[in-house]
């Protein structure tokens, strides 16, 4: 059979979104992601179709007679596919546990601990659900999230975990050369790499430091921290990530903290889970062994708070 010739699915992830909700602000955040992300991923589908598929204005995103031709077979899509999703979920019994969790904490953090949830407790089954995304918890399909909330969902529970904070790193050999990197002004003769669905983590740490006159478009984009930090590994320029997730490829000699300045980032990691789940046995059980990691990481800054409901 012929391969399909389908556009990429968080493209049209965010068409639905914006067509449904007739707003790229309120697409982003259904999505848990920036404006500029949701407007990326319409860009690629536009650029996918050959034809445009919104009127842009600061208000509204208004459907082009070649995107109302296309959204009601999209919308009707995703709801058959919901709905079989639904229908063909099996049963989720007390010892089995869903974590939504972006893709690079999960590599980077999680997956090296959970030997210990296993060993604590072996009759539970864990799944882990990553997303590229910083996203706002979705409790259809999850137990619970590790998760970097920008939007907190009235009727959930967020308890607070780490902060948060920027560091740019780079390939060592980006210290030396015709253009060494020894004060942040540097950055101006660099690549800057970035996450596109967190694009204002440059400008914080370039306010933060003081830096003006980088230039936007001397970027390149990924989406996710793991991505860009690879891609500095590699030399193509300096990344942009969250100090913690760097940590072992710093220790191993593959990335230097050129600068060791850092920046708070706006949001904070949080647990969160549905209110009415959040004393059910399985789910407890993992907020309290997670919280307790966190604090045993020397790497961490925990936030001692008790949590609460949105």
């Amino acid at each position: 059979m012929p391969r399909r010739d389908l556009p990429p699915l968080r493209a049209l992830t965010a068409f639905e979104a914006a067509a449904r909700l007739g707003s790229f602000r309120m697409a982003a955040n259904e999505l848990g992601i920036t404006r500029s992300a949701v407007s990326h991923q319409v860009k690629l589908l536009e650029d996918r179709l050959g034809t445009q598929l919104f009127r842009r204005d600061a208000r509204r995103a208004e459907l082009t007679q070649s995107g109302q031709a296309y959204f009601p077979a999209i919308r009707d899509a995703f709801d058959q596919i919901e709905a079989q999703t639904r229908a063909a979920r099996p049963s989720v019994t007390d010892n089995e546990l869903t974590v939504q969790v972006y893709v690079t904490v999960a590599l980077k953090w999680l997956i090296p601990r959970l030997h210990d949830f296993e060993r604590r407790f072996p009759d539970m089954k864990v799944r882990l659900s990553t997303s590229y995304f910083d996203w706002d918890f979705d409790d259809r399909n999850v137990d619970l999230g590790i998760i970097l909330a920008r939007n907190k969902a009235p009727g959930h529970y967020y308890r607070p975990l780490f902060k948060s904070y920027l560091v740019p790193v780079c390939a060592p050999q980006l210290l030396k050369g015709d253009n060494p990197l020894k004060k942040p002004e540097d950055l101006k003769k660099h690549k800057l790499i970035d996450v596109y669905t967190a694009e204002e983590d440059w400008q914080l740490w370039l306010d933060a430091a003081g830096v003006k006159g980088v230039k936007p478009s001397n970027r390149l984009s990924v989406d996710s921290y793991i991505l860009a930090q690879e891609a500095a590994i590699e030399g193509r320029g300096v990344a942009m990530t969250i100090g913690p997730f760097a940590s072992e490829e710093i220790k191993l000699g593959r990335l230097v903290q050129p600068f060791p300045m850092r920046a708070p980032n706006r949001n904070q990691w949080y647990f969160a889970c549905h209110s009415e789940h959040r004393n059910k046995p399985k789910i407890k059980r993992f907020e309290d062994w997670l919280v307790k990691q966190v604090a045993a990481d020397p790497a961490l800054e925990p936030i001692k708070d008790a949590g609460k409901a949105a």
